[in-house]
């Protein structure tokens, strides 16, 4: 065995991701109920789109946790949150029109890709 195989820890990596990732969204998807019109998201996005981030969030982060036991729910949870990130990333990018300059692209863009992991995992 190689000094430097890691292998073995992959298991563990991918269980701790998936739950990082569900208690990000379920927080972040609790914080933004109830819905008040004026406020928040509800400021940039149309009222519908704000209950549909929340739903995705809530039901994403609570379908990450329930995927270890079914393959399916992780992969439409991970579906659900890389959807709401690539709308976070471009609400982000766009103002600034740089990924690298633009205020808190990054944060988005690093969830969506870990997500994609699971999307693409087999």
């Amino acid at each position: 065995m190689n000094r430097f195989d890691f292998s073995h820890l992959r298991g563990f990596v991918l269980i701790l991701m998936r739950i990082l990732l569900a208690v990000i969204f379920l927080k972040a998807g609790l914080n933004k109920w109830p819905v008040i019109d004026g406020e928040g998201l509800t400021k940039a996005l149309p009222l519908f789109l704000v209950y549909l981030v929340v739903i995705f969030e809530v039901l994403g982060g609570l379908f990450m946790i329930v995927g270890l036991k079914s393959e399916m729910l992780t992969k439409i949870g991970a579906a659900m949150i890389a959807i709401v990130m690539v709308g976070a990333a471009y609400m982000h990018y766009v103002p600034w029109g740089d990924p690298f300059l633009s205020k808190n692209v990054l944060y988005p863009i690093s969830l969506m890709l870990i997500c994609l992991v699971f999307l693409t995992e087999e």
